[in-house]
């Protein structure tokens, strides 16, 4: 990692990959993390290691990584999915997506409603935070129609 980057400088400014491959614009960082948001509709956020920082140019911080890799840091790796069964599913605008039933390695299955029960199959990219006691994620009440399953 580049010692010399400013953090406090680089949110809101564009996030570069090699190739100049575009990953999104800064959003939030943590200490492991450069958090980035690319997309105007399908919002894709990447979770990039501040380790593949190579500079910031007042402009544009660039990191270390490929338009192949950029695809593994496309998830949330600060969510400890095996405390996630059971717990609330809550979509944008705080909408009730039901319980946690079940993970597989590309959806989080909810179950709403206590008689006639909507099941939905959520990617777990869509996935934002995790609290303790409800899982967040990037989907509003329109979009959940798209993943509600019979």
């Amino acid at each position: 990692m580049n010692e010399t980057i400013n953090w406090d400088e680089v949110i809101k400014k564009e996030a570069r990959g090699l190739d100049d491959y575009d990953l999104g614009e800064v959003e939030e960082l943590n200490d492991e993390f450069v958090i980035t948001k690319k997309g105007v509709v399908d919002k894709d956020r990447f979770y990039l290691p501040k380790s593949k920082a190579i500079k910031f140019d007042g402009d544009k911080l660039w990191l270390e990584v490929s338009k192949d890799e950029a695809k593994a840091y496309k998830h949330n790796p600060t969510i400890d999915w095996d405390k996630v069964i059971k717990k609330e599913a809550r979509g944008l605008d705080d909408y009730d997506l039901g319980e946690v039933d079940e993970l597989n390695d590309e959806f989080v299955i909810t179950k709403k409603g206590v008689v006639d029960k909507d099941r939905f199959y959520l990617p777990r990219s869509k996935a934002i935070r995790f609290d303790g006691d409800k899982l967040w994620l990037e989907v509003s009440k329109d979009e959940a129609k798209a993943y509600k399953h019979d």
